[in-house]
């Protein structure tokens, strides 16, 4: 089968770009042909909130990669069709998370009617507010063939935005565990070091956690934080924080885009993976904390809880609690319970080659 995956892959960053290049090599190691139709440029970089928007780790060769759409040029979207034509996809997989690419996205599904389309919705609600997001939905999704959500809140979110005729098209699916890890992964952990990954946002609810450390602090003088992740606004607020809580030599920033060889370095050091949400759809760091084994201690919110078996492969606690988050730590720190063997089972359980067996099928 020729299959096509349009959305971001590398060279571009993040979690989304990652999710491509994995999805990608599962479909050819089931004896698919895969091309790539990727951005040229992604977002106006005087809108661009990061330092940069592409990652040197990873490979933009290792498929064919059309590095052809333009969001914002509509004379890239007829490129994109042209060069879907050419080659003539059986299925397109489209990778869903910003209501921003929604006109050129439409406009391009709408236009390849020889082809199955697939989006994969890694979100249907955003966290920041669009205006006509709703009717961005429709124009997107209109178009697809099957639409695919990594978490049930997500789906019944579809449910909720948008009107029968599009989302009786939407199926469960889940985030694998990642694979391309499997090579760094380290058998030995410094305890008590706990780890905050990821794009850092409001919502993502750093300043709950860091408002935690204390109370944590006070029963494991030993304790480390590690935060790792880009900044998008001022990443004042949480060092101006840190200071006013003083617990500055417990906390160990490193406010910057994390490049894969780091990620393996931060992983294979932390014995925890916090994530603190206010809100959420579902995440790639509890499917990237997994693939290192770690557990994870998240909030109760969107389908986060989908991914954590509770005692098993971590802990739930209610969200914006910084006591709750606190107690649970601490449970963790004092328990040190083995969830190697639960994780495990869970990663060869929700694999690539499962996710990519249910997009095609």
């Amino acid at each position: 089968m020729k299959i096509a995956i349009l959305g971001p892959a590398p060279p571009f960053r993040g979690g989304i770009s990652r999710f491509t290049l994995s999805l990608a090599r599962a479909f050819k190691d089931m004896g698919h042909t895969v091309q790539l139709f990727n951005f040229k440029e992604q977002y106006p970089k005087l809108f661009f909130p990061g330092k940069g928007q592409y990652d040197a780790e990873l490979s933009a060769n290792e498929f064919i990669n059309h590095q052809i759409l333009i969001p914002w040029l509509p004379k890239t979207w007829k490129t994109t069709i042209h060069e879907l034509k050419l080659y003539r996809p059986d299925t397109i997989v489209v990778s869903w998370f910003l209501p921003y690419f929604a006109p050129a996205f439409g406009y391009i599904l709408r236009r390849t009617t020889f082809s199955r389309i697939v989006i994969v919705a890694h979100n249907i609600v955003s966290h920041e507010k669009w205006f006509g997001e709703k009717q961005f939905l429709q124009y997107a999704f209109q178009p697809a063939t099957k639409i695919v959500t990594l978490s049930k809140a997500t789906l019944d979110e579809l449910h909720r935005k948008l009107p029968l005729y599009i989302s009786k098209k939407g199926v469960l699916g889940f985030h694998p565990c990642y694979e391309m890890y499997n090579d760094n992964i380290s058998t030995t952990r410094k305890e008590n070091t706990l780890f905050f990954f990821g794009l850092i946002k409001p919502y993502k609810g750093l300043d709950v956690l860091l408002k935690a450390m204390p109370k944590v602090i006070a029963a494991f003088p030993d304790v480390k934080l590690i935060i790792a992740g880009e900044v998008y606004g001022n990443s004042n607020i949480y060092t101006e924080l840190i200071q006013k809580l003083g617990i500055e030599k417990y906390v160990d920033c490193h406010f910057s885009y994390i490049s894969d060889p780091e990620i393996s370095y931060f992983f294979n050091k932390s014995c925890l993976c916090i994530l603190p949400y206010k809100s959420a759809s579902q995440s790639g760091v509890i499917a990237t904390s997994y693939s290192f084994g770690v557990p994870v201690l998240a909030t109760n919110v969107g389908g986060l809880g989908e991914y954590v078996i509770e005692g098993k492969t971590g802990y739930l606690v209610p969200p914006d609690n910084s006591s709750a988050l606190a107690e649970a730590i601490i449970k963790y720190l004092k328990l040190k319970p083995d969830m190697s063997q639960a994780i495990n089972e869970y990663t060869k359980r929700y694999s690539w080659k499962g996710l990519a067996e249910l997009l095609i099928k």
